[in-house]
């Protein structure tokens, strides 16, 4: 009786492209030998499952069968997450996501199960004996891939010749390395490349090379050209940034550094390799890595039988009582509790409560209102009383870990390595590092077991200074467009310069900061993050060049505190006149970046042609005082919302850019009219004309007009206020932040890896 065997797709079919030949033709032929293969190119063909491998995957989704499940090999296809995320939809309808590129994972983890899968080998060595010892440097690869290598050489000249296997332009056999920019000072031999020229080198180098590039697509490369070096005995170096490199440090293996000439050409490093080699060849074999792909298959198909059983009447255990081995690591990957609860880890560095300022505050809410939803939080601090950080009185609105530190004890590794110890007892499922500055590659490190978020409270680790990009000027404030990522050394002169507060000079001298060691951590820190949270699009722009994954997440609000509709017997503070537009600054005055002097010349003209407003200051009477001018005193963040409501407009004429701006949004919740400064987080807050308006920053004579403006149609205040209300309601609400972003995010988290 001849078996019935399933039917595969696979496709579409590009013959001659590496990524086709590997995954597509030879895996296809291996799996012939269980399944019935059937290739295809522009269009899925009626199967028992599909294939697709990274080319067409849209266009392709949309000839899908109804009910076919399909595997997606996206491989390196993908130039930004932002692409991945556009074909969200047709991802969620796979049944499965093979990445080639395990630093890939979390990025597919929210649309459908990911398993990592190694390439097998095909371009190594025939045997695995001990390659020449002054034999020439490899590097094979794609045309498009050589600039990151080219550069690196003509600054670091190797001590041995380099040969160069790639795709020449029209099959040329060679070509100058001048003419692909290489210094005469180099010795490149570069050839087009062949299969068997491939094989043939590998047995005539002595070592290997490879340097990453640092865009997306570089970034998240297959290990395979890596792997196929190390398989023919080569020992191999590359930029320890690569995620090559990481990958390989996973299984045991360290690759050597570009700049470490000694262990690279070591006798060491060659033993090493060999042993490591010998392991490559064994279980990266076709055969291997066939058998991991049918077993794949394999469950999918079980999965969809057993579907079908139950549609018909018949009972199968849940999905949820078992756990599921995923393949490439032997890592179990356990399904959440049966509540449905998550563990999550919120890591601060500068806390304390009472709040010193909106961080703290932002913190301590993220904690109530997360364990409010559901997850099982828990909040872990440092504490170091000579910077007077960690300083929590009893009473506290939440409960938090603090990790005291003596000043014998306050040094970086050793505050990681009490971090990493605590937060690894508790074995959250993802960690969030809030309030911090330079500071937090350093949290990062400590928690890199588990997927982690850098919640960015303004612009830390862009601007070492002050975290804002400001440098102070003769006579104003001057922006600064530098950054540590791009310009590191720019910004330790800077820092030489312009020393700014003590506890911010502490922390970097703490932090290492304009080290080499540091800025490698930084670069690093911020590409394995989960993602990068900030308060608004414009500070999102600034870090995308340098992280894979940035979001606007905004503070959320405790609504709460701003009862609606208002309460309709309250008493007005006396110091508020009834009788007058009352104009509320909640802040503080000698800021320079607070901007009140804007604020108070601008009140000055208008009072030169009407006196029927006032302007309420929430601080201490300075020496100079104007007639319009009530000064009330410092305000609790429980007692402030009593102000704002019986106020009619907020005034917020910042003259910095900032993250978002809590007084905005809070006098906007208390249905409050709001013209503030176009600049930061508040043209992202305030919508002009709608919810108030807008302003030139620092321009004296364009507050005078606008506020002339709002005292001239008093009714256009209350517009204001209730489109202002709404607007809160809708997007600065901590029941809307949560479900619409962390739940998001907390979904597409990878496994930890140490639970």
């Amino acid at each position: 009786m001849t078996e019935l065997r399933s039917h595969i797709g696979i496709g579409p079919v590009y013959s001659g492209i590496g990524s086709w030949d590997w995954i597509g033709n030879e895996m296809g032929e291996e799996l012939s030998k269980n399944f019935e293969i059937e290739f295809f190119t522009d269009f899925l063909p009626q199967c028992d499952l599909a294939i697709i491998v990274k080319y067409d995957f849209p266009q392709l989704m949309e000839t899908r069968p109804a009910d076919i499940p399909i595997i997606y090999c996206p491989v390196d296809c993908y130039g930004s997450v932002r692409d991945i995320d556009q074909d969200g939809k047709r991802l969620f309808q796979c049944q499965q996501i093979i990445t080639h590129s395990e630093s890939l994972r979390k990025y597919f983890n929210a649309y459908a199960p990911v398993e990592y899968l190694d390439h097998h080998l095909r371009f190594i060595s025939r045997s695995l004996d001990t390659k020449p010892e002054e034999g020439p440097i490899l590097w094979t690869g794609i045309f498009s891939n050589l600039s990151p290598l080219i550069e690196w050489v003509n600054q670091n000249p190797l001590p041995r010749d380099l040969w160069i296997l790639t795709n020449l332009d029209q099959e040329s056999i060679t070509v100058s390395p001048a003419k692909l920019g290489f210094s005469r000072a180099s010795t490149v031999r570069i050839e087009n490349w062949t299969p068997e020229k491939h094989i043939k080198w590998a047995e005539l180098a002595s070592s290997a090379i490879d340097i990453k590039g640092t865009d997306f697509r570089a970034r998240h490369k297959p290990p395979t050209k890596a792997i196929e070096c190390l398989a023919s005995g080569l020992p191999l170096a590359m930029n320890s940034d690569s995620s090559s490199v990481r990958h390989l440090a996973k299984q045991g293996f360290r690759v050597a550094s570009v700049d470490d000439h000694e262990y690279w050409f070591s006798d060491e490093y060659r033993e090493r390799t060999l042993e490591f080699g010998a392991e490559l060849r064994e279980s990266l074999s076709r055969k291997n890595i066939s058998k991991r792909f049918k077993t794949i298959i394999d469950r999918i198909l079980t999965g969809v039988s057993a579907r079908q059983t139950v549609s018909q009447g018949f009972s199968v255990p849940s999905v949820n009582s078992v756990a599921t081995l995923t393949e490439s690591n032997g890592s179990i990957s356990q399904p959440l509790d049966s509540d449905g609860n998550q563990k999550i880890a919120i890591v601060s560095f500068l806390y304390n409560w009472p709040s010193t300022g909106g961080g703290n505050i932002h913190t301590t809410e993220l904690v109530q209102f997360l364990e409010q939803f559901g997850y099982e939080v828990q909040h872990f601090c440092v504490r170091h009383d000579p910077w007077q950080i960690g300083q929590i009185e009893s009473g506290a609105p939440i409960q938090s870990q603090i990790l005291n530190f003596s000043p014998e004890e306050w040094k970086a590794n050793t505050i990681r390595d009490r971090i990493r110890m605590a937060v690894r007892e508790w074995g959250p499922d993802c960690v969030l590092i809030t309030d911090s500055w330079n500071f937090k590659p350093h949290l990062a490190d400590a928690v890199n077991e588990f997927p982690y978020f850098l919640r960015m409270q303004a612009l830390e680790c862009l601007c070492p200074l002050n975290n804002l990009q400001i440098l102070p000027g003769p006579q104003s404030i001057i922006t600064c467009e530098n950054n540590q990522f791009i310009n590191p050394e720019t910004c330790f002169n800077c820092l030489v310069k312009n020393r700014s507060g003590q506890l911010h000079q502490l922390e970097r001298q703490l932090s290492g900061v304009g080290s080499t060691e540091y800025n490698e951590l930084l670069q690093q820190s911020f590409q394995n993050a989960e993602a990068v949270l900030v308060l608004n699009p414009s500070i999102a722009s600034q870090y995308e060049s340098f992280c894979d994954r940035v979001e606007v997440v905004t503070w959320g609000m405790d609504d709460s505190r701003f009862p609606w509709p208002l309460p309709a017997y309250e008493q007005c503070p006396s110091e508020i006149s009834k009788s007058k537009v009352s104009i509320i600054f909640a802040g503080l005055i000698h800021e320079p970046i607070k901007g009140f002097p804007v604020l108070l010349a601008a009140c000055e003209q208008l009072w030169k042609t009407r006196q029927d407003f006032e302007l309420i200051v929430t601080s201490d009477p300075p020496q100079e005082q104007h007639e319009f001018v009530k000064y009330v005193g410092w305000k609790s963040q429980a007692e402030l919302p009593h102000w704002y409501r019986h106020s009619d407009v907020c005034a917020v004429p910042t003259v910095v850019p900032d993250g978002l701006s809590r007084t905005s949004v809070e006098a906007m919740a208390s249905g409050l009219a709001v013209i503030a400064s176009n600049l930061g987080g508040l043209p992202f807050s305030v919508s002009d004309q709608k919810t108030g308006l807008l302003c030139q920053p620092g321009g004296i004579r364009d507050w005078t007009s606008k506020l002339n403006q709002l005292l001239d149609h008093p009714e256009q205040l209350y517009a204001y206020g209730e489109n202002g209300r709404r607007q809160f309601e809708e997007r600065f609400r901590w029941k809307g932040v949560i479900q619409r972003d962390y739940q998001r995010l907390f979904n597409k988290t990878r496994q930890p890896l140490f639970k």
